[in-house]
């Protein structure tokens, strides 16, 4: 396929280098020259210098003959105007990464297709969903959907002294919930390992478990004792995800309390959401104002400030003063990789890699397609369908996993959600959840070709 990526930030080099590693043709356009630079000497990518909404640029960039434009540059504008031009040119596919959804209007027929938006990706309106989730459960460090609702993969951290502590997977004491879900991978010290049988869970694992919905969450309740909601929820930052946050949390009956270090963002925040929340003057990042704050008897700290910095040392000063979670949000690259591995943050989402995996859930062959990248770890959820003459095809999934370093996690059979153990026989059409990292995705996809195709 014949792709163009506007844009070379963290989205757009994410996405360069998983397209380009499957037999994709990738351009990549930025203003910036050391950004090419860099994607030019890592990935097997084009690249073109010069602004992302420029005719010309765009026409150097091969868009003429593409099959797929993915606007991720920073400037909202600048996608719209892309997506617009590659319409007029013919390009089948087009996906526009925005800041807000307020530049369409339903209720006014003015919706992204009349500009030649075929999918429009929302980062931190999704970054706000997934901070929403994990606050359901003192448990639960990152939840993974399906496009059923049906089907869930759920990351829990192993407490001490939790019923999770110390137990063998093969001898897990409710045999009837075990039967009904997928331990489908451990996270140990930042390392990934496929669990079996005669894996033990330690304390701070963090653990995937995939299954039907109704089942993980009772495992949530087992893990966590009970639910144990936090009624009361501080925020840091009085940013354009906190705008779009705090009148969720709100919604759905948290106490809010911002703390904003610039007195006017403070009251305009203030002013914009009305009541229902309060505003604490000072620096999140300043024990004495988290104090002031009431971070002791908060049920959860969520820091979303513009500084990744600030974002941690605010989660750490926070959960070291009493807040029983801890959540950063994050942009830069380097530190997507370092808050797992920080055990005095409960969780760290990234608007950025929000965007990678809206993009990526968009695409995908007749056989294969990358549902999300990990938060918790360097590993992806692949979802594979099978195919009529494939090798898993009619076969037992324990026929397969042995050969693999991965976890086959689901199967979706029509409306039918499976935990995909060993004895399961795949049929055509079935879609199944792997957990994988990149290296071996090549591999993994062979066993769901139909037999002759690309070897």
């Amino acid at each position: 396929m014949n792709i163009v990526i506007l844009g070379a930030g963290e989205v757009g080099k994410q996405l360069a280098w998983t397209l380009s590693t499957e037999r994709n043709s990738v351009a990549g356009v930025d203003s910036q020259a050391d950004r090419l630079t860099r994607l030019h000497d890592h990935f097997d990518v084009m690249t073109v210098q010069g602004d992302c909404a420029d005719f010309g640029v765009l026409k150097r960039a091969g868009i003429a003959k593409a099959e797929l434009l993915i606007a991720a540059s920073g400037s909202d504008s600048s996608n719209v105007l892309a997506c617009q031009v590659a319409r007029h040119l013919g390009v089948e596919k087009t996906i526009c990464r925005l800041s807000t959804s307020s530049l369409f209007s339903a209720e006014d027929g003015f919706s992204s297709d009349l500009l030649g938006i075929d999918h429009v990706i929302l980062p931190e309106e999704e970054c706000i969903a997934r901070i929403l989730r994990v606050l359901e459960h003192q448990s639960l460090v990152e939840r993974v959907d399906f496009n059923i609702a049906a089907a869930r993969m759920s990351c829990l951290r192993v407490a001490p002294g939790s019923v999770l502590d110390g137990v063998k997977l093969a001898d897990f004491p409710d045999r009837e919930l075990v039967s009904s879900i997928r331990f489908s991978a451990v996270v140990r010290d930042q390392h990934l390992l496929m669990p079996r049988g005669d894996t033990v869970l330690a304390p701070d694992d963090e653990v995937y478990v995939a299954g039907a919905t109704a089942s993980v969450e009772a495992l949530y309740d087992l893990a966590d004792g009970e639910s144990r909601r936090p009624a009361m929820v501080l925020v840091a930052g009085a940013t354009r995800i906190a705008r779009g946050l705090v009148p969720r949390l709100v919604a759905e009956g948290y106490k809010v309390r911002v703390i904003e270090e610039d007195q006017g963002e403070g009251e305009r925040l203030l002013d914009e959401l009305g009541e229902g929340i309060m505003v604490v003057h000072g620096s999140p990042t300043d024990s004495h104002v988290l104090e002031e704050a009431g971070v002791e008897e908060c049920g959860a700290f969520i820091s979303v400030q513009e500084d990744d910095e600030d974002n941690i040392l605010g989660c750490i000063l926070a959960k070291r003063q009493g807040a029983r979670k801890v959540i950063a949000v994050t942009n830069k690259v380097e530190y997507m990789e370092i808050v797992p591995a920080l055990k005095l943050v409960d969780c760290g989402f990234s608007p950025r890699l929000m965007g990678v995996n809206l993009a990526l859930n968009l695409l995908g062959s007749e056989t294969a397609r990358i549902h999300a990248m990990l938060h918790r770890t360097r590993a992806y959820v692949y979802e594979f369908r099978v195919v009529p003459g494939s090798r898993v095809c009619g076969q037992r999934i324990a026929a397969h996993t042995t050969a693999f370093p991965a976890t086959f996690a689901l199967v979706l059979r029509g409306d039918q959600v499976m935990p995909a153990t060993g004895d399961v026989v795949l049929l055509a059409g079935d879609r199944v959840a792997v957990i994988a990292t990149p290296e071996h995705e090549q591999q993994l996809a062979k066993v769901f070709r139909k037999r002759g195709l690309f070897g």
